[in-house]
C-alpha cells in the first residue's frame, strides 16, 4: 500500500509539473521556445524516486530512494510529428539503508504534436544496483522557456528473467542544444 501510494504521488507530481509549463507557454506569448520542436543533442537533470520492488533487491530489500541523476541523448524528427531518439541516464538512489547507482541506455519514440509539446515511450537495457536490468515506459515533455523544457518520465525496471517489479519515477530539467 505505501508503495502503491509513492507510486500515484510521483505520478501526480509529473503531471502537475509538465501541466503547468503548458499552460503557461499558451497562455503567455513572449513564452517561446523558438520554434525548433525537440530535434537535437540535449542534456538535463533528473530528481525523483525509484521504488524497488524485486526480488533482487536492487537498492535494499523493500526500499525506496530518492534518484538525481542526468541525461543526455539526442533526437530527430522521422515524420513532421514524429520523433525517434537515444538516450543515457545515469543516477544515484539513496536508500535509507544503502545508496546505489544504476544507468540506462534507452531507445525512444515520441509524437510531438507541436513544437512545445511531446510525449514518448522508452526501453532499453542497463545497471541497477550492479544487476543487469531492461526498462520500459514513457514521459511527457513541454517546452518552458527558449531551449530547456520540463519532462515528467515513468519507468519499470526488471532485472533479468523476472518480470518488472520496480519503478523509476522522475522529473528533469532539460537544455536542448539546437
Amino acid at each position: 500500500m505505501k508503495r502503491a501510494r509513492s507510486l500515484m504521488l510521483c505520478v501526480a507530481a509529473t503531471f502537475a509539473l509538465t501541466a503547468g509549463a503548458y499552460s503557461q507557454s499558451l497562455s503567455d506569448p513572449y513564452v517561446s521556445y523558438g520554434g525548433a520542436g525537440f530535434e537535437g543533442f540535449y542534456a538535463g537533470v533528473l530528481l525523483g524516486g525509484f521504488f524497488d520492488g524485486t526480488s533482487a533487491y536492487l537498492i535494499a530489500p523493500d526500499t525506496n530512494a530518492i534518484s538525481l541523476g542526468a541525461a543526455v541523448g539526442v533526437n530527430f524528427y522521422i515524420t513532421d510529428s514524429v520523433l525517434g531518439g537515444f538516450e543515457v541516464q545515469g543516477s544515484a538512489d539513496f536508500g535509507t539503508t544503502a545508496t546505489v547507482f544504476d544507468a540506462l541506455a534507452l531507445a525512444r519514440v515520441g509524437f510531438a504534436p507541436t513544437d512545445d509539446f511531446m510525449f514518448y515511450g522508452a526501453g532499453g537495457l542497463g545497471v541497477a544496483g550492479g544487476s543487469g536490468v531492461y526498462a520500459f515506459g514513457g514521459g511527457v515533455e513541454v517546452a518552458a522557456y527558449d531551449s530547456v523544457s520540463v519532462r515528467g518520465e515513468l519507468l519499470g525496471i526488471g532485472t533479468w528473467g523476472t518480470a518488472p517489479d520496480a519503478l523509476k519515477g522522475t522529473v528533469g530539467l532539460i537544455w536542448h542544444m539546437q
